[in-house]
């Protein structure tokens, strides 16, 4: 027979204990059934409070009711104010009418005033000027730009007159170097067969002093050794050859003609 010991009472003692609170704990379960279905009214016996257990999941929602029946219509509301008298948008635009009798003539306007300022008509002709001045130039087979004219020329042999004559008629001059700049790149255009042409010289009013056709002193001269002498007696306009010197020579002569144009 084992024996006892006091470790062991003390078991045996919490093992009772258990066993009267579970026997408690079962009895408050019967007792809340017993209450639950009874009239509420006639149960005086005292309730004892459990230990709450775990809360349950949440039931699913319930289905939506049915629409109810539509109530009575109600009584005529009293008349509102008037609205505010605001036109519509236009509406869409309707087939063109047929065209109406042609009206009488008005009377004439005013002369309209000229608002351009004197500025800019100057610079408006000075553009039209140089217009003119390059359908003038490239009119001309060979055309070289010198400073502040061209030269241009059509390969043209004539006199001296005729030659002045043909360079008025195209808006120029017969040529005429003034600085030995323009005396040296006039040598590009003296031709190989006559080795001259014609510059715009003279001295038909008195022998020896040579003037422009304008009457005009020479302000630049590049005259070969002893020129001019007038080789007998008929030499009285004159040449540029093609070193570049110059030399007196017959009026009469057929010599390529070069023409300048002056740039304004």
């Amino acid at each position: 027979m084992p024996i006892a010991t006091p470790g062991g009472a003390v078991h045996l003692q919490m093992a009772l204990l258990k066993l009267f609170l579970g026997a408690l704990l079962l009895l408050q379960l019967v007792l809340q059934l017993l209450a639950g279905a009874a009239d509420p009214q006639s149960l005086n016996c005292p309730a004892y409070a459990g230990v709450p257990g775990t809360p349950g999941h949440n039931g699913l929602p319930g289905r939506d009711g049915r629409d109810g029946r539509d109530g009575a219509t109600g009584p005529k509301g009293e008349k509102g104010e008037p609205g505010v008298n605001v036109q519509g948008p236009p509406g869409k635009a309707g087939p063109p009418g047929p065209a109406g009798a042609k009206g009488e003539r008005g009377p004439s306007g005013l002369p309209g005033q000229d608002c351009m300022s004197d500025s800019l008509k100057s610079e408006l002709q000075k553009l039209s000027d140089k217009i003119a001045l390059i359908e003038k130039v490239v009119n001309f087979k060979t055309f070289k730009k010198v400073g502040q004219k061209y030269y241009v020329t059509d390969d043209v042999e004539e006199t001296f007159d005729k030659g002045m004559q043909y360079c008025s008629s195209n808006g120029g001059a017969l040529v005429l170097p003034r600085t030995l700049e323009e005396n040296a790149l006039l040598k590009v255009f003296v031709s190989s067969a006559f080795k001259r042409l014609f510059i715009r010289i003279t001295d038909r009013e008195k022998e020896g002093e040579f003037v422009d056709t304008d009457r005009k002193k020479l302000t630049f001269t590049n005259w070969g050794p002893n020129q001019p002498d007038n080789y007998k007696g008929a030499q009285d306009c004159g040449a540029i050859a093609d070193s570049g010197l110059w030399d007196d020579v017959s009026c009469d002569s057929l010599y390529p003609i070069i023409c300048e144009i002056e740039i304004k």
